[in-house]
Parts: structure tokens; C-alpha cells; sequence
């Protein structure tokens, strides 16, 4: 993938979106509580942010193992972060059930991301082939007929003519 790669602001708002849920979820089923709302606020600046630079750095040689890491990262910063603002009761130790359920956050976010850049790729594909098809059946209305006629009716056009004679005004005075 290149540095101009259509999927990257997707891959950068999947990532920071997703790095923000799970961390939280993850974290709350490693055993640590659920997040303050201090904490999440920070929560979602820090994941904003490393998704913004998700989406500007260009994608390295190996761009399944950058999303990894990425996410990791995110999970990581997260996790000390629910750590240091809330102070859970784990302290600031993974345990082997906080461990486990932020790695299986990293793989499912990375699976979800790089499914959805794949999604969009096809169904971009597809619209590759179906516009040209699309245009071509895009009819000239101009070309079809010509313009018709307006016909003039010489009689009066109301439904009923009482006026005694076809010219209106006033009688004309004959001296």
C-alpha cells in the first residue's frame, strides 16, 4: 500500500474508534472496573489521537504487522491510562486475565479493520465496473424527439363566449 492509499483516514478512524471500545471492554473483562468518566474522556482523546496518526503515517512493507502494533500500542497506552486516572485495584501489574483479554482486543480490532478496508476495496471495484455501464445508459432526452409544434386556436379559448362578438372593447360610436 502507498502513502496515498484511499483506506487510510478509514483505517485511522477504525482505529482510534476501536482502540477507545476495546481498551474499555477489555479491560473491565481482564478485571479491572469499568472506566470514570474522566477516563474515558482521556481515553478517547489518547485513542483519537493515535488514530489520526494511524492515517497519516504512511503504511510500512508490512502493513498487516504496522496494524498490529498500532493497535497493541493503543491497548497498552490505554490500559495505563485506566490504570493511572481511576487506580484500579489490580494496580498497575497485568495480570494473565488482563493480558489475555487485551491481546484478543488487539487480533479482533486488527481482523475487524483490515475486513472493512477489504469490504470497501471490492465495493469500490464494483462501482469501478458498474459506472461506465451506468453512464452509457444515461439517455439524451434531446435526441429522442423533436420539440413539438404549438398549435394556435383561432377560436376563443373560453369554455363559453357570451360576448356577442369576437373583438372586445368598448362599441364603437357611429355618428
Amino acid at each position: 500500500m502507498s502513502a496515498t492509499d484511499g483506506c487510510a483516514p478509514l483505517r485511522g478512524a477504525s482505529v482510534g474508534a476501536l482502540s477507545a471500545l476495546v481498551t474499555a471492554t477489555a479491560h473491565a473483562f481482564g478485571g479491572g472496573m469499568f472506566p470514570s468518566d474522566a477516563a474515558i474522556v482521556l481515553l478517547v482523546l489518547v485513542c483519537a489521537a493515535v488514530g489520526y496518526a494511524t492515517a497519516v503515517v504512511p503504511t510500512a512493507v508490512a502493513p498487516r504487522a504496522q496494524l498490529l502494533a498500532v493497535l497493541a500500542a493503543a491497548q497498552a497506552i490505554g490500559h495505563l491510562l485506566l490504570t493511572a486516572v481511576d487506580g484500579h485495584h489490580h494496580g498497575s501489574m497485568l495480570t494473565q486475565q488482563m493480558l489475555a483479554a487485551h491481546a484478543v482486543a488487539v487480533l479482533v480490532g486488527a481482523l475487524a479493520i483490515r475486513g472493512a478496508e477489504h469490504g470497501i476495496r471490492r465495493a469500490v471495484t464494483s462501482l469501478r465496473r458498474a459506472l461506465p455501464l451506468l453512464a452509457a445508459l444515461v439517455v439524451d432526452e434531446s435526441s429522442i424527439a423533436p420539440e413539438l409544434p404549438v398549435y394556435r386556436v383561432p377560436a376563443s379559448t373560453l369554455l363559453l363566449d357570451l360576448s356577442g362578438c369576437g373583438n372586445r372593447g368598448p362599441p364603437v360610436r357611429t355618428v
